[in-house]
């Protein structure tokens, strides 16, 4: 028996979930746990303690938020029949918040804080990472709801 078109939906769908509800939970520790203790750092320390941390950090990060990705792009190819298309666009358009932040507001502060602690850097940081906590988590309310349709669907 082969697979058809709605098994690759059910699969993306279930890959969408736990890759945003893993980047949720992720980005909630960054927020309000690890980036505020990077600040405790000794400045003698701190450049080769991030440069670490970011190369260790990506390991991490990365396969997921690959895998949002590549699930969002299809569930705007294909709109899953449990989930309604302004649903699947929002989850796209935070999802892209989420990326633009990512690469033009914390990467260039992560790079200027591999070479040593810098409080302005540090500050954007932190108060920039705001912006994907709450897009995160915007976006696992909206697969919650999704989710619940399934289960409720007759």
């Amino acid at each position: 028996m082969e697979p058809s078109v709605h098994d690759l939906d059910a699969v993306l769908f279930i890959v969408q979930i736990l890759c945003t509800f893993t980047m949720t939970g992720i980005v909630w520790f960054l927020q309000l746990v690890h980036y505020p203790l990077l600040r405790r750092v000794t400045r003698s320390r701190f450049a080769v303690f991030h440069r670490i941390n970011v190369l260790l950090s990506s390991f991490v990060v990365g396969p997921p938020m690959l895998l949002e990705l590549i699930a969002v792009l299809y569930s705007l190819w294909r709109i899953p029949p449990w989930m309604t298309p302004d649903s699947v666009y929002l989850g796209a358009v935070l999802l892209a918040i989420i990326w633009i932040s990512t690469i033009a507001l914390q990467s260039p502060q992560h790079k200027k804080l591999q070479a040593g602690f810098d409080p302005r850097s540090y500050r954007r940081l932190l108060y920039s990472n705001w912006i994907r906590s709450y897009a995160w988590s915007f976006r696992t309310i909206i697969l919650l709801f999704s989710l619940l349709r399934v289960f409720t669907q007759t």
